[in-house]
């Protein structure tokens, strides 16, 4: 899922990381060096590489940035971190802004290593163990949170889906994602401040880097963009097996403007996932196909209904069916923690993304 990317080198003075690792330079004896190593950065996804010195001996690490890791997000933090950590062979270690005392127990849970700004350090390396928790911050939300909207996530979204749409009038990506010009120029103004597209030398953008990027959208869609794009969550009222049902959801599909995502619009897309469930993407009345499809609301039902945001939800038709893009599926898929969804987010990351992101 998370594969290998173009050179997308951090400067040494990025402030998140410079911050993180003032904590390192004040402890005793503990010396901290970045390592720009071109070859082993190509071949990866991590955004760096440093070295830990004690007084007994060095220690490397590569890290990867996550800016937010929130109680949202962690689940999907640990699981991109660890398939980073499987394709990677230094030792690996999560550089944030801020982790809450929930946070950093599920990390510890995972032996996930670790550094904040404010100061909360876990490190287990022959180098040294450091484990310092409780530095907390103020009740206010962080940089990127301010930056990035919902509205964002629906143009990283598009970004995403058609990196080429940077080399065209910002019209066409404001038609595109039903938002204003203000708004897409105010979006590209903070998507580059915070390193995620890069200024071209004769004008416009272009993505500084697709997987950061993807990864991005992914913690904001679960985070951020899902809750509101959610109507409703539905259990059907026969007692029917799933693969049953999911045969009226297909019928009903095509005349009623419903995109399929989902684990059932997985299965679609891949023939590889036996589905348990279904995420329709709607745009009318959800009532009438809740009924036409003998739905009842179900708070922990297998049917949940998201609204469509702009233009480009559609992916491509299958057995009749619409199905949504596998950007949408992708991250739906990743909402849960299950190998067989993981297995499945693979096959789909594979044969539908990864050209997106090697071509960007």
């Amino acid at each position: 899922m998370i594969m290998s990317k173009k050179n997308y080198l951090l400067k040494p003075d990025e402030p998140l990381l410079r911050k993180c690792l003032k904590h390192i330079q004040s402890l005793p004896n503990l010396e901290v060096k970045l390592n720009q190593t071109q070859d082993l950065l190509d071949s990866s996804s991590v955004d760096g590489l440093l070295t830990i010195r004690s007084s007994i001996k060095s220690a490397d690490y590569a890290y990867t940035i996550q800016p937010d890791v929130t109680a949202n997000t962690v689940k999907l933090v640990i699981r991109y971190f660890k398939l980073l950590k499987e394709k990677f062979k230094n030792k690996l270690i999560l550089i944030t802004r801020y982790l809450s005392d929930t946070t950093i127990e599920q990390l510890l849970n995972e032996n996930i290593e670790f550094i904040d700004s404010l100061g909360n350090i876990y490190i287990d390396s022959s180098a040294a163990y450091i484990f310092v928790r409780g530095k907390h911050r103020l009740n206010v939300k962080p940089l990127s949170h301010k930056q990035i909207t919902p509205i964002s996530f629906k143009i990283i979204y598009s970004l995403l889906k058609n990196p080429e749409i940077l080399t065209l009038p910002l019209q066409e990506l404001a038609d595109n994602t039903g938002t204003t010009l203000s708004s897409i120029t105010n979006t590209l103004e903070n998507l580059y401040k915070l390193g995620y597209i890069m200024r071209q030398p004769r004008g416009g953008y272009r993505i500084a880097n697709y997987i950061k990027l993807f990864e991005r959208w992914e913690i904001g869609y679960v985070e951020t963009l899902r809750p509101k794009l959610l109507i409703e969550t539905f259990t059907y009222t026969k007692e029917n097996k799933f693969s049953e049902f999911a045969e009226n959801i297909i019928n009903l599909a095509s005349a009623n403007n419903i995109l399929i995502g989902g684990e059932l619009g997985a299965a679609l897309t891949t023939s590889y996932l036996l589905p348990q469930s279904a995420t329709l993407h709607v745009t009318g009345n959800h009532h009438l196909i809740a009924a036409k499809l003998q739905l009842k609301p179900d708070a922990k039902g297998a049917i949940t209904f998201l609204t469509q945001f702009g233009k480009q939800n559609y992916g491509a038709s299958i057995q009749g069916a619409c199905v949504a893009d596998p950007l949408l599926i992708h991250a739906e898929l990743m909402t849960e923690s299950d190998d067989r969804l993981e297995e499945t987010a693979e096959l789909i990351f594979t044969k539908y993304i990864k050209d997106k992101y090697q071509n960007a």
